[in-house]
């Protein structure tokens, strides 16, 4: 009786780890099920005394529960209690789901790449879920490339995305043996189309990470060539990775700031059907190189967009812009002038782009990734040009670093604890009348600004132990899957609270738990360097 309660309890506590892997990209839902199946089989599994044990031997676990506890502590000198709780709901992840697998009956390797395979399945459906939305054959317009996350953030999916192309390398590459046919042609395929299915969600965040990691795993490989030649030969290629992003960026720039040039006493003053232009020479707004107020008449374009569509110029496209400006800005990008001449020459296509509030013809080209770079390019511009950055990202994220460094050096030895976060952003908006509205005011963006704000240096430091320490600790610090889930995480939260929502917090409990407290994947099979390049 005793051994099939076991069993049992073990056969739940697998299984349930195997649908939690699938619901993370998938359902909010079936997650916080899971988790809550986990506990309560874990308290009615009982053998408190054997879980007891394995807390006590497992020095990464007590050090990696360091950060919640911290955040327990940091609750003592938070005046928003409330915000506080809230937070720890959030977070509360970050405690069970270590407890939980590190204190259970240790998984075996082969569970172990089970639970992988199915979440990599899971994450390979939401990318294909996001490709039919993008071909029209799933309801719903796609105004933005955040439209094609269609179970959560994009950052976060991008996030899933990337681990699951980790995850993937390593059965291909360094665990082929021990994985079928069938999942070998899986896993090559994931690995041709995850990197499409990141280019094609514009996501610049999930790429950065996915090219970090590549280059220090190839860095790694370089290292391990006994013969120095062979080995600078090979470093030489490696190194030029980021020097071709830099160079790719530097030439985006570049294109941007190609301006067509204005000889004002060679402006035309009328269309070709005599009607005035307006021409605001000193305005400097462009797309793609074309200054947007030259050569605008808004008598012909009123005439002939309202012949070619239902929506009324003068009102909003589908997506709360100007349609004016949506349309005198897409004219612009393609060089033409915005009058009757001009709007004969938009397809049908690009009309109804227009209406959905599509601004630059190059946006309509999805499978391309220099859009999302020259939108970037664009938000900066128009910063600087005194524009609000309201709803722009890049800027946006910036003014919240911004914030977040001026909230940290006013309280740089206990911060202003986890609860008072919030509170701390409202207020330095208010005290410096920031440019973005009520809306769009929110928290670092930054989780190391993050965290330095909520417990000060002495707590900044804590967290980082917390997150850096186990795998060493564990002995992990060989283990491909651990270590590159660990740089996976802390690039990303240079431009994200990656632990401040709870799929996020939920999402790195996971697998940090399962590649530091489960099996070992270490780097290479073979047990000597290589000798040859």
């Amino acid at each position: 009786m005793q051994l099939t309660r076991k069993v049992f309890h073990e056969q739940v506590y697998f299984y349930t780890l195997i649908l939690l892997a699938i619901s993370l990209p998938l359902s909010v839902y079936t997650t916080s099920m899971c988790m809550i199946t986990l506990a309560v089989n874990w308290v009615l599994e009982g053998r408190y005394s054997e879980k007891w044990l394995r807390a006590v031997g497992s020095r990464a676990l007590q050090v990696f529960l360091l950060l919640f506890a911290l955040h327990i502590v940091g609750m003592l000198w938070s005046s928003d209690l409330a915000y506080g709780l809230r937070d720890m709901k959030i977070k509360l992840p970050l405690m069970s789901l270590p407890i939980i697998i590190a204190t259970s009956v240790p998984l075996v390797k082969k569970q172990l790449q089970w639970i992988l395979l199915f979440f990599t399945l899971a994450v390979f459906a939401a990318t294909m879920a996001s490709l039919l939305k993008l071909l029209g054959f799933l309801p719903g317009e796609v105004h933005s490339f955040r439209d094609l996350s269609l179970f959560m953030s994009h950052i976060r999916f991008s996030l899933m995305i990337v681990l699951a192309l980790l995850i993937s390398a390593y059965f291909l590459f360094v665990l082929r043996s021990s994985v079928s046919r069938a999942e070998r042609i899986f896993y090559l395929l994931c690995l041709l189309w995850f990197p499409v299915s990141l280019v094609l969600l514009k996501s610049l965040s999930g790429l950065f990470i996915a090219g970090v990691l590549v280059f220090f795993i190839l860095l790694r490989l370089v290292f391990e060539i006994r013969d120095q030649v062979i080995r600078y030969m090979v470093l030489v290629p490696v190194i030029m990775i980021p020097l071709f992003s830099i160079i790719y960026l530097n030439h985006a720039v570049d294109k941007f700031y190609t301006i067509d040039p204005i000889i004002v006493e060679e402006l035309d003053s009328h269309t070709i059907e005599g009607n005035a232009y307006i021409n605001k020479v000193g305005n400097r707004e462009v797309e793609n190189g074309h200054f947007i107020w030259l050569y605008v008449c808004d008598k012909e374009l009123e005439l002939d967009w309202s012949a070619r569509s239902d929506m009324d110029y003068r009102g909003r496209t589908s997506n709360g812009n100007s349609l004016r400006t949506t349309l005198i800005r897409f004219l612009s990008s393609k060089g033409l002038r915005k009058d009757a001449a001009g709007m004969r020459q938009l397809s049908e296509a690009e009309v109804r782009a227009i209406e959905n509030g599509t601004a630059n013809h190059i946006y309509l080209d999805r499978f391309k990734l220099y859009p999302r770079v020259y939108e970037v390019i664009w938000e900066i511009d128009r910063y600087r040009l005194g524009f609000d950055p309201d709803g722009k990202s890049v800027v946006q994220r910036y003014l919240y670093m911004k914030a977040g460094k001026n909230i940290a050096q006013d309280h740089l030895w206990i911060g202003v604890g986890n609860g008072d976060v919030e509170t701390e952003f409202q207020a330095y908006y208010a005290s410096v009348d920031s440019p973005l509205s009520e809306k769009w005011r929110r928290r670092a963006h930054n989780q190391f600004l993050t965290f330095l704000i909520s417990f000060g240096i002495p707590g900044f430091i804590i967290c980082m132990l917390a997150m850096i320490a186990p795998p060493f600790l564990a002995g992990r610090k060989q283990s491909f899957l651990a270590i590159g889930f660990l740089i996976l995480v802390l690039v990303s939260m240079i431009s994200e609270d990656t632990l401040e929502t709870a799929r996020g917090a939920s999402f790195v409990a996971f697998f940090y738990a399962l590649f530091i407290f489960g099996p070992d994947f270490p780097w290479l099979k073979r047990k000597s360097p290589k000798e040859h390049g």
